[in-house]
């Protein structure tokens, strides 16, 4: 497993940790898909997805940018890397579309 697969997988589990320890009941149904981190360590995209509304969608969406930092500190507290990355968060919708074809497909029968 290289390195970078190795710390992707970390911080995806730690982040989910983190969200759902300190932001379970603001966030609703969230759940981190995958991370991308850049090779120098600098930034990591989370991508993660969400059940619920549009609006809901929205807030959680704000919440979470809004606590970049904090979860940022925290990461630093239980992992060690030399660099903690910064995180952006991106909406994963990929489940919703692959849900959307298996119901045209479905009503196609």
């Amino acid at each position: 497993m290289s390195r970078m697969i190795r710390v992707e997988s970390l911080l995806k589990e730690e982040i989910a940790r983190i969200i759902q320890k300190d932001f379970r009941s603001n966030l609703g149904l969230i759940s981190i898909t995958g991370i991308k981190v850049s090779k120098d360590l600098a930034n990591a995209t989370v991508f993660y997805s969400h059940l619920g509304s549009e609006s809901e969608q929205r807030k959680s969406y704000e919440k979470l940018r809004k606590s970049t930092s904090f979860i940022k500190k925290e990461l630093g507290k239980h992992i060690r890397l030399k660099r903690i990355p910064s995180l952006t968060f991106r909406l994963d919708i990929s489940l919703e579309r692959g849900s959307d074809i298996l119901n045209k497909m479905k009503s196609l029968e």
